[in-house]
């Protein structure tokens, strides 16, 4: 069994037993080289179902991979082509949010904003969520705290829809993913190309319903489009999804593996801009020494990483000093949840920590063995 093998197998037996996730992919890029795995089920067999094997075309709901994928790395190329000035404050791009706060403030988590917010919630279109996004009141003052929060990411996403004047699923496009030859794009995508990502909205519907883990000041019948059917090419977040119309700066990205380890490969060579910048956006944080702006920074044996997870179970990383790239995770939410309204085993499910260790692991292992392989010869 190889090195990745392995890690498809650990990813699938993670959670309790009951509750595991029902597919798992991992893909390592060293220098020019790529291997991945998978298994598990895209769409799991069932009564009058015959399901769908797990498999490399497929794409993933990158939920909050999108934060670095997409909204990180438009920063960085308009950073690089001098359109954005990452020490300027936000007002500079959107004239309604009249706080204190910078552009890399949004980007590293110490706006002072709350981290969650149901903006579907509350009635209106896209630009009405938009709108109400930019005024929520902060919940500490800015450049005092670290809180990981998607409105931050949002209001970064408007911000580079301002400079761009395009739609950020178009930005992405044109300044990523034709330059670089990417599938990947934001959803909602046919069904047939992408991965089930959970059995419903449960998991929102829930958070609501408690008031955990973020208090709010709704209910569930606040909203009447919760979703009762496994997702499938729909964007998995509910404010991507149900307020903003699958495009967003903090989730609605859709990408396969691959497409990750050639976006993680491009910034790491500067094909999409000068290494300067990665370098710049790859600072650690005063307050929060391991995030980096739009990214998080830690180091995993001879690797110092720049990374992000996203709560479907995604995970995407890029070395700074080594040709090493790494993308995958395992769909926690799908085959895990059950229909909209049931308990959710929330301390039963696999764990974001638990999915990047074992990618993590899987890739120092393969590195090891490159490096073992290359000594001998």
């Amino acid at each position: 069994m190889t090195a990745l093998a392995d890690v498809v197998d650990r990813l699938l037996a993670l959670g309790d037993e009951r509750h595991r996730p029902a597919s798992a992919i991992v893909g390592v890029r060293i220098g020019s080289k790529s291997q991945v795995e998978a298994g598990g089920w895209a769409v799991l067999p069932g009564p009058g179902i015959a399901g769908v094997p797990m498999n490399r075309p497929l794409a993933l709901d990158l939920a909050s991979v999108t934060k670095v994928a997409s909204t990180t790395t438009l920063a960085m190329s308009l950073v690089a082509e001098g359109q954005l000035d990452l020490e300027s404050p936000v007002r500079r791009y959107l004239p309604q949010f009249v706080r204190d706060v910078t552009v890399e403030q949004l980007l590293t988590h110490t706006a002072g904003l709350p981290p969650w917010w149901p903006l579907y919630c509350e009635p209106g279109d896209r630009d009405t969520a938009l709108h109400r996004a930019q005024t929520i009141p902060l919940a500490a003052a800015p450049g005092t705290t670290w809180t990981y929060s998607d409105l931050g990411l949002i209001l970064a996403g408007l911000v580079i829809e301002r400079i761009t004047s395009l739609n950020q699923a178009e930005a992405f496009q044109k300044l990523v993913a034709e330059p670089l030859a990417l599938t990947a794009s934001y959803g909602s995508i046919p069904a047939g190309q992408a991965v089930t990502s959970a059995d419903s909205d449960a998991y929102e519907f829930q958070m609501i319903a408690t008031g955990r883990p973020y208090a709010v000041p709704f209910t569930t019948g606040s909203f009447e489009g919760w979703r009762q059917r496994a997702l499938r090419g729909e964007v998995n977040d509910g404010n991507a999804a149900h307020a903003l119309g699958g495009v967003a700066g903090h989730a609605g990205l859709f990408s396969t593996v691959d497409d990750l380890l050639r976006l993680g490969a491009a910034l790491q060579s500067g094909e999409l801009f000068g290494r300067e910048v990665l370098e710049r956006f790859a600072r650690p944080t005063t307050i929060q020494p391991d995030q980096a702006v739009g990214f998080r920074r830690t180091t995993e044996g001879p690797l110092t990483l720049l990374h992000h997870g996203g709560f479907t179970g995604t995970f995407f990383a890029l070395a700074l000093e080594r040709p090493v790239v790494i993308a995958g995770g395992a769909m926690r939410l799908y085959g895990t949840l059950g229909p909209l309204g049931s308990a959710v085993p929330t301390d039963r499910l696999a764990t974001g920590a638990e999915i990047n260790a074992c990618l993590l692991d899987g890739a120092v292992q393969l590195l090891d063995q490159s490096e073992t392989a290359s000594e001998e010869r």
